[in-house]
């Protein structure tokens, strides 16, 4: 029975892969010999950088729907202090996770300034 299930399901999972084997060989600086950049970026910075706006991006949204959940969250308290305590404490660290999200991209920022004055320095 094993036997079976293992013989039927060997071609569909080979066909399910195919796809992925025919569209990873697009490169044209490998064939003459170069590396090929499946990521398409220059520099580590740029990599970076799209990387931190990505996480941004996401984060924000999660951010907001947390909020919101911890409204709701105070509005089901109904004024019990221990549950009032936790939801406090929720609020906090919702507050200091998106402050750590946007201190990045300010970091971020401030530091590819500074990097960018040094080099117009010299």
């Amino acid at each position: 029975m094993m036997k079976k299930i293992f013989a039927r399901a060997l071609p569909f999972s080979l066909s399910l892969a195919l796809p992925f084997v025919v569209l990873a060989s697009g490169c044209d600086s490998a064939t003459a010999g170069g590396l090929c950049n499946p990521l398409g970026y220059n520099s580590l910075w740029e990599f970076l950088q799209r990387m931190l706006q990505l996480i941004t991006q996401i984060g924000f949204p999660v951010i907001v729907l947390f909020i919101v959940f911890i409204g709701f969250k105070f509005v089901t308290a109904e004024g019990k202090p221990e549950e009032i305590a936790k939801v406090r404490s929720l609020f906090f660290w919702a507050i200091v996770g998106s402050l750590v999200v946007l201190g990045a991209q300010a970091l971020a920022l401030a530091i590819q300034a500074t990097v960018n004055d040094i080099q117009a320095g010299l």
